[in-house]
């Protein structure tokens, strides 16, 4: 599915005091970089105080949900949150190393993701029965209140 630059980029800024406000509440710091149509958040992970980058590569977004990953800022490895129970459910962190959300492009088998029975990404915003945000603050937010059950990286 194909979106005009102008469009995406356009769709993102209008989002972006929000997405950009939630981060600061909560400590961490957002960057749009308007060449790569990513963005970034830098923060460190609760229980053990990892630095943590959180990517968001918007292209195509919104007809296509961003891939959402995570690295290690410095660039010395790989890492990926391990999962946690929140509020008694399992946790979006999958054991392939990826965010298992119907927000994330990544979770979606055409991706390489684990997820053949969602429908395809054009139908993130339709997936019911799973853990749902519609926006990038409440993708980011979804995401930081399943790191916050996380007990370190992996």
């Amino acid at each position: 599915m194909t979106v005009p630059r102008p469009v995406t980029i356009a769709t993102v800024e209008e989002e972006l005091p929000a997405v950009t406000a939630y981060a600061q509440r909560h400590g961490w710091v957002a960057n749009w970089d308007l060449e790569q149509l990513q963005l970034t958040f830098d923060g460190k992970h609760p229980a053990d105080a990892t630095p943590i980058r959180i990517i968001a590569s918007v292209e195509g977004y919104r007809a296509l949900p961003p891939a959402w990953t995570f690295e290690d800022p410095a660039g010395k490895r790989s890492l990926f949150p391990k999962a946690g129970s929140v509020g008694g459910k399992s946790s979006i962190f999958h054991g392939r190393r990826v965010i298992c959300a119907p927000f994330n492009r990544l979770a979606y088998a055409q991706h390489g993701g684990p997820h053949s029975n969602w429908g395809g990404p054009e139908h993130w915003l339709e997936v019911r029965g799973h853990i749902r945000a519609a926006t990038l603050a409440n993708m980011l937010a979804s995401i930081l209140g399943h790191l916050k059950a996380s007990p370190g990286v992996c």
